[in-house]
């Protein structure tokens, strides 16, 4: 029997496919409910000026484990720009689940939890495309993260740098900034070196027609931040509730195991990357093969 490298081999292997995706979808909701983030480790985040310092946030470093414990594998940071991350996977669990799927991109699940885990944990919306993919035929997985501009702009300067840009449109040199503000000058320089790469002061450290726009309509839309444990502070009790939100994919994937199968004919195998990626949900993936079983 021909097969297409599209199709799983068997009705089986994609039960066992569908059960290790509930199981991710259950771990991304439960780690995505108990992982917000506070907006002052966001900030450090969002001002780091190269991939090395991003990668050694404290930030980065729980994303990075809490990933891995959900089971999408070792993110990595290979860009940062003021409104883009990129991330990388070297070796993706996601791919494996997909062991015939050849010339296509497998991975939204992963695309989907970065995209929750900005926009809810980071409260950073936007959108995360799949750019490569190693069952598309690419050395790698590799994730594009674009931010909304105007949340990154309310997140990322704080008042100190509110200060500075008033200061400045105000004609005050650096020296008496750093009076005024009581820090040092290489404190000063480093966050105004942070606003001329936010396009808030130019070479020169002059304001920028988007500093002045940003000083005007912007430094007031902030709302009042909270200020709260960053989830890592308790990295075990996350680990439990995930393992816990697992218990019963499991306890499916098991039972699809154990019990007898019935014969699929080939032209009726679930061609899953393509399903999945029309559905919400697990339960609404499988609705959809239980439908097609009963329409034959």
């Amino acid at each position: 029997m021909n097969r297409s490298p599209n199709e799983f081999s068997s009705f089986a292997e994609t039960i066992a496919s569908l059960g290790s995706l509930t199981k991710l979808e259950s771990a991304v909701a439960t780690a995505i409910k108990t992982s917000r983030v506070p907006p002052k480790e966001t900030r450090k985040l969002l001002k780091c000026m190269s991939v090395q310092e991003a990668s050694n946030t404290a930030i980065f470093q729980f994303m990075r484990d809490l990933f891995d414990k959900i089971g999408i594998g070792q993110l990595e940071i290979i860009r940062n720009d003021i409104f883009r991350f990129d991330f990388a996977i070297a070796n993706s669990p996601i791919c494996r689940l997909y062991p015939h799927v050849k010339g296509k991109k497998t991975c939204y699940i992963t695309a989907e939890s970065l995209g929750h885990f900005f926009s809810k944990d980071l409260s950073l919306p936007g959108t995360v495309e799949e750019t490569a993919c190693r069952n598309a035929g690419d050395a790698r997985c590799e994730f594009a993260v674009s931010l909304q501009p105007l949340a990154v702009y309310q997140l990322a300067l704080d008042e100190i740098d509110k200060s500075i840009i008033t200061s400045i449109i105000d004609g005050r040199g650096r020296d008496q900034i750093s009076q005024a503000l009581e820090m040092a000058d290489e404190e000063i320089l480093f966050r105004m070196n942070i606003l001329k790469r936010y396009k808030i002061l130019n070479d020169d450290y002059r304001i920028t027609e988007i500093g002045e726009t940003y000083h005007k309509y912007g430094e007031g839309m902030g709302a009042t931040e909270e200020d709260f444990e960053p989830p890592w502070r308790d990295m075990a009790k996350i680990s439990n509730a995930i393992s816990a939100s697992t218990s019963f994919a499991e306890a499916f994937t098991e039972t699809a195991d154990k019990e007898p199968l019935w014969d699929v004919k080939e032209k009726d195998i679930v061609n899953l990357a393509d399903e999945a990626k029309k559905s919400k949900s697990f339960a609404e993936l499988l609705s959809k093969q239980v439908k097609s079983d009963m329409e034959e």
